[in-house]
């Protein structure tokens, strides 16, 4: 156990030891003075916009895990749930050298409920994965837009496999899942979407009018490279930075953004702290 515990905190250290490293990077192209100034001009009415989409992106990421969890006759309270998951949040980016939010809501919940560790597991594992396919079909939907004619039949290929290929692994290793897969999935769209739109408007309160579907990719790009990073911060800053290398827009800018979309998830994720101070009482619904 000391072992496992000890690769954690090795892993989690080395994620941001990353993130540290490709923000000196990037702010050593891009000064951080000119990040403030463009931060200065900030329309605040899109601004506020943005975060709103993003907290009902959460909450629906809230209803995503419900319908995990029901499957596997686990009945918890919409709202003990979604303050299960604001804790989660706060322990994921304030406690990265810790115990990790998913591991967190795994022991209060086999501890309070007595359920199984590894259904509440799975169920975490597969909530992931409907929303890292989501995100991989969006990027390849947008790419339609920014490809030539000639790139849409590998795209489409990509698109039905890769989204087949996940729904079959499911049914073959995750059998009780298959009958919440399309709806799950159906979620994760729309809290990508909500997330997507919700970086547009951090964009359009810097007064950027056009380049919306690259911005797009890029940022869930970012989602999915997210993984080696703390939070994904540095990995996005860093992923723009290089993208405007190649396509029309002004790394100073998309970077200003992408941090103000990690300060919006710091905001949310210290609802945390709320639900750490005082105890929480998580409350089951009543079996249909």
């Amino acid at each position: 156990m000391e072992k496992v515990n000890l690769k954690k905190l090795l892993i989690n250290f080395a994620k941001i030891f990353i993130s540290i490293a490709l923000l000196y990077f990037v702010f050593q192209k891009i000064p951080f003075r000119e990040v403030t100034v463009l931060w200065a001009k900030t329309n605040v009415f899109y601004l506020v916009m943005a975060a709103i989409l993003f907290l009902a992106s959460q909450i629906i990421s809230t209803k995503r895990l419900e319908l995990y969890f029901e499957a596997n006759d686990f009945h918890l309270s919409f709202r003990s749930n979604l303050e299960l998951y604001f804790l989660g949040m706060f322990y994921n980016f304030f406690i990265p050298g810790g115990i990790g939010g998913d591991a967190y809501k795994v022991y209060l919940l086999n501890k309070n409920f007595g359920w199984s560790a590894k259904k509440i597991t799975s169920s975490l594992f597969n909530d992931r994965l409907s929303g890292l396919l989501a995100i991989c079909v969006l990027i390849l939907v947008f790419s339609f837009n920014l490809l030539e004619a000639k790139f849409f039949p590998i795209l489409f290929v990509l698109l039905v496999v890769g989204f087949f290929f996940t729904y079959f692994l499911t049914k073959k290793l995750f059998s009780t899942y298959t009958q919440v897969f399309f709806k799950a999935f159906s979620y994760s769209l729309l809290v990508q979407i909500l997330q997507v739109i919700s970086f547009i408007f951090l964009l359009k309160s810097l007064d950027v009018t056009n380049n919306f579907t690259i911005y797009a990719v890029v940022f869930l790009a970012s989602s999915v490279l997210s993984l080696i990073s703390f939070a994904g911060i540095g990995v996005r800053e860093m992923l723009f930075l290089q993208a405007s290398k190649w396509f029309s827009f002004q790394p100073e800018i998309s970077v200003s953004a992408s941090l103000l979309f990690t300060m919006i998830t710091a905001f949310f994720s210290l609802f945390g702290v709320i639900f750490q101070i005082r105890k929480l009482n998580l409350k089951l619904t009543e079996t249909p």
